[in-house]
């Protein structure tokens, strides 16, 4: 029998193939007996892989690991995640039983954050409209001022992987003032990010206004009728975080009333309704939730669950743990 640690993949195959580059399979292999992946992410395909597992390496579709799953996971000390969110995978029942969980969250953090920082870009040249009016003689009063990315306020609603992933980018443009609302965000912190501390009202104010916080019960609509009016005229405003967030209903209203420019990778629900009052708004522009990793970027999430289930194993400190406490404010 082989002294190595067994590791679960907890994920589907498929999903396997997605996420996993040879090299970093290769690596968890030489260190670890890997149980693994099963054809699909049912309970009963995955808890036979659990059964002596130190590690279970999950993806979207994974199983909650509550205490009935447990129950088959007696040896279970860690949970690495290779997705976002943990909370569709995480329970008390984890840390109840002192098993360890940690997200590869920071991977999608990138592609989400280049996305939006690009879609600020291309708001702000009004690239949607010049295409629809190309030809035409009179642009700028069909399509609104053309502006670049500098010399304006930029804000930002929740200093998250992603929020922070976007400041550190902007820190490239010009001339730009960043000002961040998260209650959460400490004064040291922000000075280090050289940024200003908001309020929600403040920093709704700006020329640019991008969403980045979690969908929790306290951010349900924080852009609503009252907050969405105080965006500035020909304001943009980008939400890559949680359809949620963002009261539509009067978004479209504020949308209709004056000179707004939206863009939309997430709405509430996904995709929207086909009646739904934003598919037929000219300034609100949507895609279909595909600001973060697609392709690439899934290889770099699935990394991080094996560099974190390696060191791990090795004893080390993990980089990217989540614990009880910090579920209460992540996505």
């Amino acid at each position: 029998m082989s002294s190595k640690p067994v590791v679960a993949l907890a994920l589907a195959e498929p999903l396997c193939r997605m996420m996993f580059a040879s090299d970093d399979l290769d690596r968890l292999r030489a260190a670890t007996t890997v149980n693994g992946p099963p054809k699909t992410a049912a309970i009963e395909d995955v808890l036979p892989l659990l059964t002596d597992a130190v590690v279970a390496i999950t993806g979207w579709g994974s199983p909650v690991f509550d205490a009935e799953l447990l129950k088959h996971a007696p040896k279970l000390r860690l949970v690495a995640y290779s997705a976002g969110s943990i909370k569709g995978v995480a329970t008390d029942e984890m840390y109840d039983r002192g098993v360890q969980i940690t997200t590869a969250a920071a991977g999608n953090a990138a592609p989400v954050a280049e996305t939006t920082v690009a879609m600020m870009v291309v708001m702000l040249k009004r690239i949607p409209w010049l295409l629809e009016a190309r030809g035409s003689k009179h642009l700028n009063r069909q399509i609104g001022p053309i502006r670049e990315l500098r010399d304006l306020a930029v804000g930002i609603i929740g200093a998250s992987r992603v929020g922070r992933e976007v400041i550190r980018l902007l820190k490239s443009y010009p001339r730009l003032t960043i000002r961040v609302y998260d209650p959460y965000l400490s004064a040291a912190d922000a000075r280090e990010m050289g940024v200003e501390r908001a309020t929600l009202e403040h920093t709704c104010g700006c020329d640019v206004v991008s969403v980045h916080a979690p969908q929790i019960p306290q951010t349900l609509h924080m852009l609503n009728a009252k907050t969405l009016a105080l965006l500035p005229d020909h304001a943009v405003l980008i939400n890559t975080s949680r359809g949620s967030l963002i009261d539509e209903a009067a978004l479209v209203a504020e949308v209709r009333r004056r000179p707004l420019y939206v863009y939309l990778d997430v709405t509430d629900p996904e995709p929207p309704d086909q009646d739904s009052p934003l598919r037929g708004e000219k300034n609100i522009v949507i895609t279909p939730h595909v600001a973060g990793a697609m392709n690439q970027a899934r290889r770099d999430m699935g990394r991080i669950a094996i560099d974190e289930t390696l060191a791990f194993l090795r004893g080390e400190s993990l980089q990217h743990a989540v614990t009880r406490e910090m579920l209460a404010t992540q996505a």
